[in-house]
């Protein structure tokens, strides 16, 4: 698939919004795009009752079941409190921290459907003492976000904004600078739109190569394509769907992370230098199983494909806790990506590609 086509795919995921927990509109267009890849092989996309889309293919023999995951939900926030002046304040849904919110744009999901822009509000240092601007920690739970509205009542009855409803961080998605580069795209919830779109090219490769006349897998193993919910709030949709089929062995596409800014934590991962295979996780409490990480390696080498060694300290996927909770063997395939968690975040339309053909090369070199 070229750039191009990449593009369209995660431009067309990012233009519905997904909170965690309310996933649908992102998997409706999942399943779209799914769709068309298998229009002729009678292969159905399903859901399940925690809102997870997923196809299955049958092998020629059952030897085991292979899963490949990647989460649909992204970071935000919900409304926790609406103030007399018509404020209001919010909780995190996902994680992330307090000192980039200072001004930045929310859309809030309103009852009727509508997405509503708001600003998260914070002391400007024209009015703030320097003490103060030095002690500030920027805790969400002391900031708040205004919408125009003049009071509590013009909240509720004219914005139809209710405690509870979910909001997302606003932005553009495109390519950063499409007139010098074709590669690098900025956006919003590029966690995990890279994985999202990254199955779609996975799911394309295994129709157009794996698949015999009948639309069966001509491997030794069944195979689950999932994109999952609820990841960012404690991986719910993975555990769900692990635990109600029978699955042997999970690989999770997510993000891989690049970071080089002094003070943080990494594995000096670098944007351009292929899918990383992620070993460890989530502060040594999240260790993949080492056979199967060794192995993507090797499929890497194999197929000169560029890939990084990885051990992520605060960071913590669906195949994580599914290896951890469950029991089965697990990995974590990562799309390098700058800046996470944050708006903008960073990647690049060549990870994606990268990363579905280790993934696809790996399951091709399964007999």
């Amino acid at each position: 698939m070229d750039k191009n086509e990449i593009f369209r795919i995660i431009k067309k995921f990012s233009s519905a919004r997904a909170p965690s927990g309310l996933e649908k509109a992102r998997g409706e267009l999942f399943k779209t795009e799914l769709e068309i890849i298998l229009a002729d092989k009678g292969i159905e996309v399903n859901t399940d009752s925690l809102s997870n889309y997923f196809v299955k293919f049958n092998g020629k023999s059952s030897k085991k079941t292979i899963a490949i995951l990647a989460h649909m939900d992204e970071i935000g926030g919900t409304i926790r409190k609406i103030k007399k002046s018509g404020s209001l304040e919010f909780s995190r849904r996902g994680g992330y921290e307090g000192r980039w919110l200072v001004s930045r744009k929310i859309s809030i999901l309103n009852k009727e459907g509508k997405w509503i822009n708001g600003v998260i509000g914070g002391r400007s240092p024209h009015a703030t003492p320097q003490k103060l601007r030095g002690e500030e920690k920027f805790e969400p739970y002391e900031m708040e976000i205004f919408v125009g509205a003049k009071d509590k009542e013009e909240v509720i009855n004219k914005y139809k904004i209710h405690i509870g409803a979910p909001f997302v961080f606003s932005g553009e998605f495109e390519l950063l600078n499409e007139k010098f580069n074709d590669n690098i795209i900025a956006g919003y919830s590029m966690d995990n739109l890279v994985a999202l779109t990254g199955l779609i090219l996975l799911t394309n490769k295994i129709v157009n190569n794996l698949l015999d006349e009948l639309g069966n897998l001509t491997k030794p193993f069944d195979l689950y394509i999932v994109a999952t919910t609820r990841e960012e709030i404690g991986t719910e949709g993975s555990l769900f769907f692990a635990k109600n089929n029978s699955i042997d062995e999970i690989i999770a596409l997510d993000i891989g992370l690049v970071e080089n800014f002094p003070g943080t934590v990494s594995s000096d991962i670098k944007l351009h230098d292929g899918p990383v295979i992620v070993w460890q996780e989530a502060s040594g409490t999240g260790v993949f199983d080492y056979q199967l990480c060794k192995t993507l390696v090797e499929v890497a080498v194999q197929n000169n494909i560029k890939c990084q060694d990885g051990v992520l300290e605060f960071y913590g996927s669906d195949a994580g806790k599914v290896q951890k909770w469950l029991g089965i063997p697990s990995s974590l395939v990562g799309i390098p990506t700058m800046f996470a968690h944050n708006v903008p975040e960073i990647s690049t339309l060549d990870g994606i590609e990268q990363a579905a053909e280790l993934i696809y090369q790996y399951l091709k070199s399964q007999n």
